[in-house]
């Protein structure tokens, strides 16, 4: 287990394995940090030998013998002092873990003080985005390798620690507040990647259902299954209809956080939880298929946020749902042609079996709105290839209804570091949802703004008076190679911070409509 601390400690007394060190530039060479001046002539010689001059996110490991044990220490460099923000913090700071994961060090400590920093952003918030910064690139998903220990997980990368060191007793106060509500982020984070690593044949639609209930117990939240039965007599005619070629029954999890107090504001959050997409009838490439355990993770996303909300205890009535199928093509599989009676009561005509993730939330969208009338409603779904190519891996796309909550979330992504990009709900692109013989179809007549074309099937489906945000993590929920994020490959936990804090943060002005 993975200790995250913070302690009172100058720059020079600092014991521990490696000591990460944030220096910035000055002219050519890097600053001293507030007593730092023992430094000056290791950082003379780096300089002079052309190894480091503090650029951002460059780093330089060394290792010293002080008082007969060894230590190391990491120089990351932060660049110039008047670029810096803390997105950039993030960004040097995963750069410092992810090199330190790399080199199996047992343990580290960072020096949080020397980032001595005037911004606008309060200690607490820069000791949270640190924390983050340095535990969550360490995750490993180990669970099926038995070289790792009988099937067990390790998700810090053999590290044992992992402290903030701080130069007073004031900032170890405030320092603390922003370690405690990082560790809760880095769980729910964590939570959502092993569910999203998971391979499907051990998460299906009831496992990831037992896992929700599972979160549920543990932290308070009500919590509602709906068998293939239940759906069955509800009408969810889209979702049974994308889970009709399969062996595998459906679920549908309904999570409640103060279920019983309905004077406060009430927020939806909506999740895709298509275990597996194999395309159904209009199949995949193969090359396109073996990562389509991801196609999950706008679920895996709202069980991560409701596991913050209730830990945090938040003045919210917040509702998060969890619509989980596999899709799969059989003899008795939904084909393309096929017309099916939503929950809604519209009839869509499906032209393209792997559209499928907008069919499962126009069920749960519509039965969310009609049942619990929220100030706002969000979703996120794994949804489009389109949205990968406009944005690849780097961020998600964001579109709907609720301008100013769009709005505050841009505002709040440069405090959690997740990217986010607006994407437009233009008429043009509803025209071609229209279809002849049904009330609304699938797909659009071309490939052009499909991320678009998806969101707004999906608002079909939601009161005009509902405030709605669609988050499109089809690229962003799960990165095939190494990137500056915060995991080297796998499922990232996009946006889990993001929302977070969005509800944390809480204001009823961003449930206007546009």
């Amino acid at each position: 287990m993975l200790k995250i601390q913070i302690q009172k400690s100058t720059l020079k007394s600092v014991k521990d394995h490696t000591l990460i060190i944030p220096l910035y530039q000055q002219g050519a060479k890097p600053e001293l940090p507030k007593n730092g001046a023992f430094l000056r002539p290791i950082l003379d010689k780096l300089v002079k030998d052309k190894v480091f001059k503090a650029d951002f996110k460059e780093v330089t490991y060394l290792r010293f013998i002080k008082a007969g044990q060894s230590q190391n220490v990491l120089f990351v460099g932060l660049g110039k002092k008047k670029d810096f923000t803390l997105s950039r913090l993030r960004e040097a700071l995963i750069n410092a873990s992810a090199y330190l994961g790399k080199s199996k060090v047992p343990s580290f400590s960072f020096h949080l003080s020397s980032v001595a920093w005037s911004g606008k952003r309060s200690f607490s918030e820069v000791a949270q985005a640190a924390t983050e910064s340095l535990v969550l690139p360490l995750y490993k998903f180990t669970k099926f390798k038995k070289d790792e220990g009988s099937l067990t997980q390790d998700q810090s990368s053999g590290i044992k620690s992992v402290t903030l060191a701080v130069d007073s007793p004031e900032e170890v106060l405030e320092g603390k507040r922003g370690l405690s509500k990082a560790k809760i982020f880095i769980d729910a984070c964590n939570l959502v990647r092993d569910l999203v690593n998971t391979p499907h044949n051990a998460m299906r639609a009831p496992d990831l259902a037992q896992a929700a209930q599972d979160v549920a117990k543990a932290v308070g939240l009500k919590c509602t299954v709906f068998t293939e039965k239940e759906l069955h007599k509800e009408g969810f005619g889209a979702l049974l209809a994308v889970n009709q070629g399969s062996d595998i029954p459906p679920r549908f999890v309904i999570l409640e956080h103060n279920a019983e107090k309905k004077n406060l504001d009430t927020v939806c959050l909506v999740g895709k939880g298509i275990t597996f997409d194999s395309g159904g009838i209009s199949l995949k490439p193969a090359d396109s298929m073996e990562t389509m355990k991801d196609d999950m993770a706008g679920s895996a996303t709202v069980l991560g946020i409701m596991e913050i909300v209730a830990k945090l205890n938040l003045p919210l009535h917040v509702v998060g749902f969890m619509a989980i199928t596999n899709n799969m093509p059989s003899g008795k599989a939904t084909v393309p042609g096929d017309i099916v009676k939503s929950y809604l009561g519209k009839t869509i005509e499906i032209l393209n079996t792997d559209a499928e993730g907008r069919l499962v939330l126009a069920d749960a969208v519509a039965y969310a709105d009609k049942h619990y009338k929220p100030s706002l409603l969000i979703d996120f779904a794994t949804l489009t290839g389109a949205c990968v190519i406009a944005l690849g891996e780097a961020g998600a796309g964001v579109m709907g209804t609720a301008q100013k909550a769009i709005d505050r979330l841009k505002e709040l992504s440069c405090l959690t570091g997740d990217k986010i990009w607006q994407l437009p709900l233009w008429e043009e692109y509803r025209e071609e949802l229209k279809s002849d013989i049904a009330d609304i179809k699938n797909i659009g007549n071309t490939r052009g703004a499909g991320s678009s074309k998806g969101g707004m099937f999906i608002q079909a489906f939601i009161n005009d008076k509902t405030p709605w945000v669609h988050f499109d993590i089809a690229g962003s929920a799960f990165i095939t190679r190494p990137t500056h994020r915060y995991t080297p490959k796998g499922a990232t936990a996009a946006c889990v911070r993001l929302v977070a804090e969005f509800l944390i943060q809480w204001d009823t002005s961003v449930t206007e409509l546009a």
